[in-house]
């Protein structure tokens, strides 16, 4: 006799014609049966190695993971702000005249407020032959402020013009030599000369700075 169990499906909806419908019962209580875990022993090495001496383990290094690059790339979206130096405080001088035309005047004299009294009417005669009067330039006694720099003195007069008397390049740190002419550094034009006094009496330096005034004025 042949079997009546078919799980046809065309078979199957001949018999089951009408609809099914799935009711939940939460009387019932249906225990699912406990999911048994299988326990390998721990098996050591070197017991392998003792129990199986023709079998030879290989130390295997694993390498290690390579750390996310999440931070690397974090890091490289961050904007690195540069270094910005705060600008030195500008140093301050006291000096007479008015520096309405950007002229500075040094003159370096440790006795007096500017020269003795034959420095002090050649001074006079050199601003009058080029058109100064005291409101035009600024008249520093570098004796007062020795070490300052040909830097901080621009810093603060902005001069135009410089008439150094008995103030050398080296004082103002300048890498520059003094050959008897003009000297254009950056926008200021440079006389060197020998201080007030000492001038009055040195013939030759005298005609080389009034040859220097005439083309300045």
């Amino acid at each position: 006799m042949e079997s009546q169990v078919t799980n046809n499906e065309n078979a199957l909806r001949l018999f089951f014609t009408d609809d099914v419908f799935v009711v939940e019962d939460k009387s019932v209580k249906i225990e699912l049966p406990a999911v048994a875990e299988a326990v390998l022993p721990i098996i050591s090495i070197s017991n392998i190695e003792q129990n199986a001496p023709g079998i030879v383990v290989e130390n295997t290094i694993i390498p290690a993971q390579k750390p996310s690059n999440q931070s690397d790339s974090y890091a490289q979206k961050v904007e690195i702000l540069p270094i910005v130096e705060e600008p030195l405080p500008q140093k301050t001088f006291k000096f007479l005249g008015g520096n309405k035309k950007s002229v500075l005047i040094l003159v370096n004299d440790e006795t007096y407020d500017v020269s003795s009294e034959q420095g002090r009417e050649l001074l006079r005669k050199i601003v009058k032959a080029i058109d100064l009067s005291t409101p035009d330039f600024a008249l520093l006694n570098y004796a007062n402020y020795s070490g300052a720099t040909f830097a901080e003195l621009e810093q603060f007069f902005k001069p135009q013009i410089m008439l150094s008397f008995g103030v050398e390049a080296t004082h103002l740190k300048l890498n520059l030599t003094w050959a008897g002419e003009i000297i254009l550094y950056e926008t200021t034009r440079i006389i060197f000369a020998p201080n007030l006094h000492p001038l009055d009496s040195d013939l030759s330096s005298k005609k080389s700075l009034w040859g220097n005034l005439q083309k300045i004025k």
